[in-house]
């Protein structure tokens, strides 16, 4: 039966599982537990291990001499001044990992700096379709509205963990109205997000079409989401207008290119005109971009592709949120990861797909057109100077994005729900699916990173978790030994899987390695001390640190919403999936212009072994 937001249904309705009135959304960021500093020879311990299946005997040795020379002498100094740093915040990383991880990053934005992910209706009850294309648009910025509304007015339920404990929901305020602002030598960011207790923010959308920037407002005089009938109609007035007039100038090419290019083209373009001056002052503070992008993608591949990086000319690769919504009609959000985690867009994402599933992916109440301002064009004053400035940033921006490679890849022999009976966690399970996978196809281990989310802190966001171990590399090593028997292979796999699922459970703690060497990295850093050995040794890099992970890896949950980012590493990839009953989706990236991977043979290899370790798991006990 479809539904509306007009009807009033006796049964609670799929997307309201997301809202309550009990709980505000916000309620109990300030009542988390401020971040911990984990002890040092703990840190060094777990490090030291992480290192072994990267480094030889004889490079291990080494290492281990490094590290305990670092513990016994500087490190022990710079983990007392990181304590002392700590104990004057609740969260001793949120600013360093703000400004360091992100806001310093040089490169142009798309497309190692943002995620993507399709709508999941592309695949079911929205087919490709140019004539549809302004019909799906209305609805999925509709779903982007209603949980704005929710937001706003804290009906989004707090999240929790398994075991009840309260999670942070900071980031969640700076998913509308975030703007990265570019500047020399380190960005900042601009937010005017606000919860209607809070007090007013900006409710207009930013529009970009044909190289036009447009601004949109859509709200209703109660300061409810305009029907999507009423959305429908705003859009193809900007598609219309936006084709008739031609090219537009694609100003968005500017947010595409090198960050101190960027910044200073952004202070020339305002030094132009007041009117430069104001209409940036829209878009940057605009709730979020909606995209009517040109493009036409034949497949998921293609469509993929489009969402992580696309037309740099129909970019503004600032903005927090972009919501893309293709020529034929396939939607997919882009964000910028740095005051986010891709957890928030899948959250998003999910509520959407819901809602609209809810509606049967249709508007059944009111088609009235009421009353509405129409969007409004902006006229930039752009002279000769700041012309060939987007054409070089396009033309930067595209030599960036045409590198990367973006694979799809649903595994559909089985799913979550066959690894129940053997009592097998699935993220741990295709972990390890990965470590086998890449180890077939390239010889050797690879320095992995999983997401561990550390949210039961205040303002917490991640921790690494390190997948490639001991007990990981034991396991491969089985599997790839036609003369193991089966009852190795499945003790080691068990024993993998073991160790995987308790590190993840330490990091979720704060008890990892990667965010207190980051920290004490910085502390050396801003102390004025020469970086100590423990960072410049080549098992460092080796195992992964200083963002040099061969794998980039996370789970984005057990909902049909998916989505990733581009690799970490030029001679990687990025391997983000979510986890079904009946199959696993993975969102696989990788660079062209890498000698060394390859995304079709690595799904290749994945493939393989998910079937091979399925093998495993399934022969009875008495025969293994």
């Amino acid at each position: 039966m479809s539904v509306s937001a007009d009807s009033s249904m006796p049964k609670k309705l799929e997307h309201e599982t997301y809202l309550g009135t009990d709980e505000k959304t916000f309620q109990y960021d300030d009542d988390l537990p401020s971040l911990p500093v984990p002890p040092l020879h703990q840190t060094m311990e777990r490090y030291l291990r992480s290192v072994r299946p990267h480094v030889t005997p004889e490079e291990y040795e080494t290492t281990r001499d490094i590290v305990t020379k670092f513990e016994t002498g500087i490190g022990r100094e710079l983990h007392q001044k990181l304590l002392s740093h700590a104990a004057a915040k609740r969260n001793w990383l949120e600013d360093w990992w703000l400004h360091h991880a992100y806001l310093t990053y040089r490169e142009p934005l798309l497309p190692t700096m943002n995620t993507a992910g399709p709508h999941p209706l592309n695949s079911t009850l929205w087919k490709p379709s140019v004539e549809k294309a302004p019909t799906y648009g209305s609805l999925y910025l509709y779903g982007f509205l209603d949980f704005n509304l929710a937001l706003r007015e804290q009906r989004i339920k707090p999240h929790k963990s398994k075991d009840g404990k309260k999670m942070s929901m900071d980031q969640f305020r700076y998913v509308f109205n975030c703007s990265r602002i570019p500047g020399q030598d380190a960005d900042s960011l601009s937010f005017s997000w606000k919860t209607n207790e809070e007090g007013e923010c900006p409710l207009h959308l930013a529009v970009l079409c044909h190289g036009h920037i447009w601004t949109m407002y859509p709200w209703d005089h109660e300061g409810k989401p305009l029907r999507p009938p009423e959305l429908e109609v705003q859009i193809r007035y900007i598609r219309e207008q936006s084709d008739a007039l031609g090219t537009g100038p694609s100003l968005a090419a500017l947010t595409c290119d090198k960050r101190d290019s960027w910044a200073k083209n952004r202070d020339w373009l305002k030094s132009l005109s007041v009117t430069n001056m104001k209409n940036l002052e829209l878009v940057e503070s605009a709730m979020f971009v909606f995209v009517l992008d040109n493009s036409q993608p034949m497949d998921d591949k293609e469509m993929l592709w489009e969402g992580l990086c696309g037309d740099t000319s129909n970019r503004w690769a600032d903005k927090s949120l972009s919501a893309i919504m293709t020529r034929n009609g396939y939607g997919v959000m882009n964000n910028d990861h740095t005051p986010y985690d891709a957890m928030v867009s899948v959250i998003i994402g999910h509520y959407q797909h819901l809602l609209l599933l809810d509606m049967n992916g249709e508007w059944t109440g009111s088609r009235e057109i009421r009353p509405f301002p129409m969007p409004t064009r902006l006229h930039f004053d752009l002279d000769h100077k700041l012309f060939a400035a987007i054409d070089n940033a396009r033309h930067i921006g595209m030599n960036y994005t045409k590198k990367t490679s973006v694979v799809p890849f649903t595994f559909s022999e089985y799913g979550r729900d066959s690894l129940r009976p053997h009592k097998l966690h699935p993220d741990s399970y295709i972990q390890m699916a990965l470590q086998l996978a890449y180890t077939r196809l390239h010889g050797r281990p690879a320095p992995t990173y999983e997401t561990a989310t550390t949210r039961q802190f205040h303002h917490g966001r991640t921790e690494t978790t390190r997948s490639a171990s001991v007990e990981s590399v034991e396991f491969v090593q089985a599997m790839l030994n036609h003369k193991a028997k089966n009852s190795e292979k499945h003790r080691k796999l068990v024993a993998a899987m073991n160790s995987h699922n308790e590190q993840m459970t330490e990091c979720q703690m704060c008890q990892g390695v990667d965010r207190h060497l980051f920290g004490l990295f910085i502390t050396a850093l801003e102390s004025g001390f020469k970086i100590p050995e423990i960072f410049t040794d080549p098992a460092y890099a080796k195992s992964g640190g200083g963002g040099n992970y061969v794998l980039s890896t996370s789970t984005v949950g057990y909902t049909p919403v998916y989505g990733g980012v581009s690799a970490m590493v030029h001679d990687g990839y990025g391997v983000f999936y979510t986890i079904l009953p009946s199959s696993f989706k993975f969102f696989v990236t990788s660079f062209h212009t890498s000698s060394e991977t390859n995304g079709e043979a690595f799904i290749s290899a994945l493939d393989t072994s998910m079937r091979d370790m399925y093998t495993v798991i399934s022969l009875p006990q008495s025969n293994l």
